[in-house]
């Protein structure tokens, strides 16, 4: 049995209250978890971690209960910044300038992709379109890609990109050349997600292009330069981490899965069942580059 809800403010009020009911999840997992075992840098990571998931189940089941598996999406925003906020706290940390940029980049991206949901989502009865093609093809294996695809594998991916955050928070090193270059990347990542948004608004709006692929500002360099300024801003995340704490750089692990998520699973699905349909695809395709902004190839 599905609940149905139509009002917009409804459904945002339960929005609130199922994300309120994931936290206070996670954090009796994470209490459970540090009452149990020792306290190190490790067992901290694993503790969040084992909590990040349960809040995960939670936004999941609620998802179920509504058959909405876009309850998920503001996740991807929201938990980076509880998560960070905490580790902080168990961090005990001092709050020196690395820590404030760290702050300052997760909250800035935070903020932007948060309210571009929140502008967007039309509330519990409307669903992503890619959430409604994957059940359509596949409703026997629709339980396991709810499950894992759209909640836990996205949550696993988010916390990897930002263990290099947990790293580099607390750290006496002072502010170094690596450190700004990594700050400036994740800003301008997120004006590049900024433009990006704003033209494809301002680009749907114009119903005389409404059968084509978008051909104009960053969208004339790139065909997905919001998924590219996504990517970025992970990178920048690594490259602060690298500035401050060098030795970990196995932390790249998570820009190199964040990175592949994008380039052989979210761009290829929008390329196949959106950009495809356009009238001037084929010549779009070719003269444009498919995931980092570079010149036009002359026809």
């Amino acid at each position: 049995m599905h609940i149905r809800v139509k009002s917009r403010i409804t459904s945002f009020l339960l929005i609130i209250v199922i994300y309120v009911l994931a936290f206070f999840t996670g954090f009796f997992i994470f209490y459970l978890f540090n009452n149990a075992y020792v306290f190190n840098n490790i067992h901290i990571l694993i503790s969040f971690f084992a909590a990040d998931i349960a809040a995960t189940l939670v936004v999941w089941g609620f998802g179920t209960l509504f058959a909405n598996s876009s309850i998920y999406d503001p996740y991807w925003s929201v938990a980076p910044v509880i998560i960070l906020i905490f580790w902080m706290i168990t961090k005990r940390i001092s709050f020196t300038i690395n820590d404030f940029l760290f702050l300052a980049a997760i909250i800035v991206w935070a903020i932007r992709l948060t309210l571009n949901w929140a502008i967007r989502w039309k509330g519990l009865s409307h669903q992503d379109w890619r959430y409604v093609m994957l059940k359509a093809k596949s409703p026997r294996l629709w339980f396991l890609t709810n499950l894992a695809g759209i909640n836990v594998i996205p949550t696993i991916i988010v916390f990897l990109a930002l263990v290099p955050v947990y790293f580099g928070i607390g750290s006496e090193s002072n502010v170094n050349n690596l450190t700004v270059v990594g700050f400036a990347t994740c800003i301008g990542a997120v004006l590049i997600q900024t433009f990006a948004d704003k033209q494809m608004d301002f680009f749907r709006k114009n119903n005389s292009f409404k059968n084509q692929c978008i051909d104009k500002g960053l969208w004339r360099y790139s065909r997905h330069p919001n998924y590219f300024g996504e990517v970025l801003f992970w990178w920048g995340i690594w490259l602060m981490q690298m500035g401050i704490i060098p030795q970990i750089w196995i932390t790249v692990i998570g820009p190199v899965i964040m990175t592949i998520l994008f380039l052989f699973i979210s761009v290829p699905m929008m390329e196949k069942y959106i950009l495809s349909s356009k009238s001037n695809y084929g010549s779009y395709k070719k003269q444009v580059s498919m995931f980092i902004p570079w010149f036009r190839t002359r026809q």
